[in-house]
């Protein structure tokens, strides 16, 4: 199995079990997979060509009686220029995968060891650790309140190997020491979580959370919406959060065709200070989907037939786009995945590694990577994305601010 296709069965592979994947959707993986084994193969030969030949024009200058002294071969880049686009740091034992950044300070999740990290941007030093009591799925960091939270969701099995109940293990730390600022467990699987004004918001199979602080210091869960609730961002100017609900049934209004089976969602608003639904958008032809708010600007990507990345209306949550030409030459394959960085919008191509960096208020592309695994977050002048055992630190030019 290629890690083009590992990646794919892995994110189809959802404890959402909402999407069913189309007959030609591993194929069109594999071909893809193929195709850019080809171009990496092509670029090393002609690496290698290129060392061969200045390997010759050195030794041809040293066998003649030219009072001149041989000169150097140029140096050659250790990788291929369309796969350079980014500094890898090892940061030690252990896997990454999850990431927060502020302009002061990266935080990444470790597990084997289980740990929260610190890392100085300055120059990518360790500059805190501590152990973590469980393996983190995920991280969140409020610049306001001081806080970097963390979550661990679990699915036990009982005696008989069925499913038992789920519950998502819940800390807040304190940026600046690491000190433990409290701890929660919630009755449920997160999917996804946000930070806002000093609270945590989960996506979970339970619904909407919010985790706060009580007036006793302690940190509490209050259920906002029930259901399953499947994806969540902050819209931080609109004192609001956005999340993402499973639509059984299409409607009338529903943007959706026959030929659409991966899965149906509709983005709802709620606000952040009384806990009220306040905008139902409009049901979308995405599954497992993930919402990015930047600039005031609101996408959303997801798998499915069509429509893989969204642009919505902010005021209403019904779709006004997918933004400029350069968004529909992308190959996504069978879906798309999208972060929010401070300035721009981060899409990764559901069936491949490959990632690009664009505007939220045209959808213009500003800069693209082969690739690039792990989540990516982003302040401006400084990106990263977390991937196994280590940090890597993307090259921005162009357009692309982070």
């Amino acid at each position: 199995m290629t890690d083009v296709e590992k990646l794919l069965r892995d994110t189809l592979a959802d404890p959402r079990h909402r999407l069913e994947p189309l007959p030609g959707m591993y194929e069109g993986v594999r071909e893809r997979a193929r195709h850019r084994q080809q171009r990496i193969v092509q670029l090393a030969s002609a690496v290698t060509v290129v060392v061969v030949i200045a390997g010759v024009a050195t030794a041809v200058r040293l066998s003649t009686n030219s009072p001149r002294e041989a000169q150097p071969t140029a140096s050659l880049s250790a990788s291929p220029p369309a796969h350079a686009q980014f500094n890898r740091v090892d940061i030690g034992a252990g896997s990454t995968g999850f990431l927060s950044v502020t302009p002061y300070v990266i935080f990444l999740a470790q597990t084997h060891p289980n740990g929260l990290i610190a890392v100085s941007p300055s120059d990518l030093s360790i500059a805190k650790q501590i152990a973590t009591p469980d393996a983190v799925d995920g991280t969140a960091v409020d610049r306001v309140a001081g806080l970097v939270w963390t979550w661990s969701s679990t699915q036990p099995a009982d005696a008989s190997g069925d499913s038992a109940a789920d519950s998502t293990s819940i800390h807040a730390y304190q940026t600046s020491t690491f000190a433990m600022d409290g701890a929660v467990t919630l009755p449920a699987y997160t999917f996804s979580a946000v930070a806002l004004d000093g609270k945590l918001w989960l996506a979970t199979s339970g619904g909407l959370y919010v985790v706060g602080t009580g007036s006793d210091g302690t940190k509490s869960a209050t259920k906002v919406v029930d259901g399953s609730v499947s994806s969540v961002a902050a819209d931080a100017p609109r004192h609001r959060i956005l999340f993402g609900v499973f639509v059984e049934t299409p409607t009338a209004s529903s943007t959706t065709t026959d030929s659409n089976t991966i899965g149906i969602v509709a983005v709802h608003a709620v606000d952040a200070a009384n806990h009220h639904v306040t905008t139902v958008g409009t049901p979308l032809p995405v599954g497992k989907e993930s919402i990015a708010v930047v600039d005031g600007q609101v996408w959303v990507a997801g798998f499915g037939s069509d429509s893989l990345l969204i642009h919505l209306d902010a005021k209403t949550l019904r779709p006004i786009g997918a933004g400029a030409s350069g968004l529909g030459k992308l190959d996504l394959g069978p879906g798309a995945i999208v972060w929010p960085g401070e300035s721009v919008v981060w899409v990764r191509a559901g069936g491949s590694e490959a990632l690009s960096c664009f505007d939220p208020k045209t959808g213009a592309v500003l800069e693209q990577w082969d690739t690039v695994q792990g989540p990516v977050a982003s302040v401006v002048g400084r990106a990263y994305a977390a991937s196994d055992g280590s940090l890597e630190q993307l090259s921005l030019a162009g357009g692309c601010k982070g």
